[in-house]
């Protein structure tokens, strides 16, 4: 391991406090929107208006409660980074980008929400097609600093260290998977494909469609590719060797991608998840 790369010290109590130390802002981000999301929640239980079936305030509870997943994950891979990197100009860019891009979108999303309008898909105005741009290009920045990360963690560590290769090719798989399919439900103007057009019914927390195909599902997994392989990374480095490691993080990551791909055909095909 290169001597520049952070190692973290041994201890629970220690090792916790240097997660946390190691990258406050993001850690900081991420009670910030998982509060939001309880906020949220608390709206929806005393505020009955609806849009596509369900409260108002389901997308913006949603989203705040991934974005807040999104920012722990990332604060939780920050030591693999490193040391240093944060305090230089890029790091500091690197910081600051998905906290600025998260806060507009979720505030665009709460005040959509509270107009009971919609904040995705809306082009029944150019100033809203043109917030809905602009929600597109935060989210192309959110998800580039998954690939920013992934890059640096790759570079540094390569695959002498297992858990930072999961690490590295999770983050890469939001990037491809999730964004893609992102993408294409962006572009589709909706993520429902044929089926009832409405939440009301829908499966389970997630509200997919039960009659019809439901692009979110596919978007789904692939963001949290960068939860997923990574954790059977760590578990494949604590019980096995380096070299068996790398080869059940590769087989896991293709396993991953096979089944999140399969959800995207099966929502082209109009058929629902579950």
């Amino acid at each position: 391991m290169n001597a520049h790369i952070a190692t973290l010290p041994r201890g629970r109590a220690t090792r916790f406090d240097a997660w946390i130390q190691r990258h406050p802002h993001w850690w900081t981000a991420a009670f910030a929107f998982a509060v939001l999301a309880v906020a949220f929640a608390a709206l929806a239980f005393f505020d009955d208006r609806t849009f596509n079936g369900v409260s108002v305030w389901v997308k913006p509870f949603k989203f705040a409660l991934s974005i807040a997943v999104y920012f722990g994950t990332l604060a939780w891979y920050a030591p693999l980074m490193p040391n240093g990197y944060f305090e230089a100009r890029r790091g500091r860019r690197l910081i600051a980008l998905p906290i600025v891009c998260a806060a507009l979108e979720i505030a665009y999303i709460a005040i959509q929400a509270d107009r009971v309008q919609a904040s995705h898909f809306n082009q029944t105005s150019p100033f809203y097609a043109a917030m809905y741009a602009l929600m597109g290009v935060g989210a192309f920045a959110l998800i580039g600093v998954c690939a920013w990360i992934g890059w640096v963690v790759l570079r540094e560590r390569g695959t002498r260290d297992p858990y930072a290769f999961a690490v590295a090719i999770g983050l890469f798989m939001t990037v491809l998977l999730g964004g893609g399919f992102g993408t294409y439900m962006a572009e589709h103007l909706s993520h429902w494909v044929g089926g009832t057009p409405s939440d009301a019914g829908g499966w389970g927390f997630f509200k997919w469609s039960r009659d019809g195909g439901d692009l979110r599902v596919a978007h789904f997994f692939g963001m949290h590719a960068m939860q997923v392989v990574p954790v059977i990374g760590a578990a494949a480095t604590r019980l096995t060797s380096r070299g068996r490691a790398i080869v059940i993080v590769v087989l896991a990551a293709c396993a991953y991608a096979a089944l999140t791909t399969f959800t995207f055909i099966q929502a082209l095909q109009g058929r629902p998840f579950v």
